[in-house]
């Protein structure tokens, strides 16, 4: 009973649903015939080629140059602020006192005057005949004295004179020698010094003199010891 009641109803609902899905099929079919079409009369867009230049990238820039290191980074200086100070008042004197020096009085030493029979140039407490530059309270003949032109030169008496030897021949030495030696109160002749030299004839000059015999040197006609200076003077052989 109750199925012929239900069975026309579900008839019904199976009708309808199959007119819907025809329906969207159509829809979706007429769709994409529409895509197609319109994209078939689409105007056809063309391709613009553009050129483009290929720049390289800049260099990087240079490093910053480093601080010298002599130079000092530059402190600000600071005034001193100094104290002010008071000007001072002077006060002058009206009357300046006048000191008196009074330098002390040398007394005049009295001038000593000279003795008979002295020497100029002799020193006070000198013996009278005695020479400039010897030794005060000396005496005559305790020593050679300097020769000086108070006195009488010694004279040759005897002996050799230079002789030349072979190198200053060769060599044709001539000139003065300058030689001092000692003469004693008896003549003799010892102890000679050169002053002034010849080449190769020193020695034999020496040796000419110390063989000679003089006068002694005379102070005041007394015979003297002196250190007396020879002058030699050398010629070759002609």
């Amino acid at each position: 009973m109750f199925d012929t009641i239900t069975a026309p109803r579900a008839k019904r609902r199976a009708g309808t649903s199959m007119a819907v899905s025809i329906l969207l099929h159509g829809a979706v079919v007429a769709a994409a015939f529409g895509l197609a079409y319109a994209r078939a009369h689409m105007p056809k867009t063309t391709a613009v080629e553009v050129p483009v230049a290929f720049r390289p990238p800049p260099p990087p820039p240079p490093p910053p140059p480093p601080p010298p290191a002599s130079r000092k980074p530059k402190t600000p200086r600071t005034e001193r602020i100094r104290p002010k100070v008071p000007p001072t008042t002077v006060i002058q004197p009206r009357e300046i006192p006048k000191v008196e020096e009074k330098l002390p009085e040398i007394p005049d030493e009295p001038e000593d005057e000279g003795v008979e029979g002295g020497v100029e140039g002799g020193v006070v407490g000198g013996v009278v005949g005695g020479v400039v530059g010897g030794q005060i309270g000396g005496q005559i003949g305790s020593g050679p004295v300097e020769f000086n032109d108070t006195m009488t030169p010694p004279q040759k008496v005897s002996g050799p004179d230079p002789q030349y030897t072979s190198q200053a021949l060769e060599r044709e030495v001539e000139g003065m020698m300058i030689v001092k030696c000692v003469v004693s109160t008896q003549g003799v002749v010892r102890g000679c010094r050169v002053l002034k030299s010849l080449p190769f004839m020193d020695r034999a000059v020496v040796d000419a003199l110390e063989h000679r015999r003089y006068s002694p040197a005379l102070l005041r006609g007394q015979p003297i010891e002196v250190d007396y200076t020879f002058k030699v003077k050398l010629t070759l052989p002609r």
